[in-house]
């Protein structure tokens, strides 16, 4: 055999093993990627459910906040001060930023929100005439990156105070301002 064939062979033969080798770290590589997609995903939620919970704590441990929350729920014009207005607004953009999270968390993938859900949680949202008067008039914005959501929500709240307001924006305005 010739010097120059052996030395193709011999070539061709480590060429071949390289391939191997590198398929081999790929597959292992992407089996790497794949659980630690999953480890970040598990932390999402759990980090998300973590963050409901610390939002609850503060109408059950504080018993004068829990008195606004459930005052201010029946009816917005039943908090008498704007430091309950605040309070009681803040806690509301609390839970809001809660679930436009889970819409962002959607997006990428992460959780399944079937439309039952978000009827679901329309209904808690606006269910309420104090919850009502916050989407109305401070929150509903946020939904504007979620259109279909933002129908669901401002359908339930037709169905519920017979008023239509798809077509209502309200004005960004700062926290401590009650219109």
């Amino acid at each position: 055999m010739d010097l120059l064939v052996v030395a193709q062979i011999i070539t061709g033969l480590a060429t071949l093993i390289v391939a191997f080798v590198l398929v081999f770290q790929l597959r292992k590589q992407t089996q790497q990627l794949t659980i630690q997609h999953k480890d970040s995903i598990s932390n999402s939620i759990n980090q998300f459910k973590s963050r409901f919970e610390d939002i609850t704590k503060e109408t059950v441990s504080d018993s004068e906040f829990a008195d606004i929350w459930v005052k201010g729920s029946k009816d917005w014009n039943n908090l008498k001060s704007d430091s309950e207005r605040y309070r009681f607004k803040n806690h509301y953009r609390q839970y809001f930023n809660w679930i436009l999270d889970q819409f962002k968390l959607r997006d990428e993938g992460v959780l399944d929100i079937p439309e039952e859900q978000i009827i679901h949680q329309g209904r808690n949202m606006v269910g309420v005439k104090g919850f009502a008067h916050c989407y109305k008039n401070y929150f509903k914005r946020g939904l504007r990156a979620y259109p279909d959501v933002m129908k669901i929500w401002d359908d339930i709240y037709l169905e519920i105070y017979g008023e239509d307001i798809s077509t209502f924006m309200p004005k960004q305005i700062t926290s401590t301002r009650f219109d």
